[in-house]
């Protein structure tokens, strides 16, 4: 009897593992491992949606028009920075302008995600200092209401030049004091603290498209690593 009890016990496992490999051969049981959605709707659901960017300032955003308003042209830093996650949103800039005429001028603009501030080279042509034209860069980020905020260093300027690096100095320790990002798009534009050879030829601007270019790429390279600061909105 002993005997014939494991044969039984053998026989029942035997016919479970042969139920088992049927079920597998049928796929009944047959594990389903699914692929990574790699299709362009994936791709887009994946994507985050494209920051929207508004500009404010000077000759140095206006483009060749002298008023940013009639649109972007090869002259417009904009115009390079924007696309493959940046939207321009809009803004204010017109050639000759000050922070002050900057802030009396711009507009509320909805939705924006990060606001451009490249302003400052006029105040220095008119003989201004920073804590002449600080309220006017508070009363430009209360208007537009972004949820973050880059504030540009004005590029060099050769019939002022000390009086520039002292506004640099001072609008960066307002930027950081404020909590809002400040940025130096103008690093491969500069040689010490005048214009690298070329990228100037009036010692203010620069010198074309090609130079709008370069300082767009700068500018886009800035905007996008916004996306992993906080928002002053929240």
């Amino acid at each position: 009897m002993p005997q014939n009890g494991r044969v039984r016990r053998v026989l029942s496992l035997s016919l479970v593992v042969a139920l088992l490999v049927a079920l597998f051969v049928a796929g009944d049981l047959v594990p389903t491992f699914r692929e990574p959605d790699s299709t362009p709707q994936a791709a887009e659901r994946a994507a985050p949606a494209p920051l929207r960017v508004a500009v404010v300032g000077d000759s140095l955003s206006a483009g060749r028009s002298h008023f940013s308003g009639n649109g972007l042209d090869d002259e417009s830093w904009m115009t390079y920075a924007e696309g493959e996650g940046i939207q321009y949103a809009g803004g204010w800039a017109r050639s000759g302008a000050t922070p002050e005429q900057m802030a009396a001028a711009v507009q509320s603009i909805s939705d924006v995600d990060v606001l451009v501030i490249l302003a400052g080279t006029n105040a220095v042509r008119t003989g201004k200092t920073l804590a002449d034209e600080a309220p006017a860069y508070e009363q430009i980020v209360a208007v537009v209401r972004p949820k973050r905020v880059v504030v540009a260093r004005i590029p060099p300027y050769r019939f002022h030049a000390a009086a520039a690096l002292r506004y640099n100095d001072d609008l960066r320790a307002f930027t950081e004091a404020h909590g809002w990002s400040w940025a130096d798009p103008w690093a491969v534009a500069r040689d010490g603290d005048d214009w690298a050879e070329g990228f100037s030829t009036d010692g203010t601007h620069p010198a074309g498209p090609a130079q709008y270019e370069v300082l767009g790429e700068a500018f886009r390279r800035i905007i996008l690593e916004t996306r992993v600061f906080p928002s002053a909105l929240s």
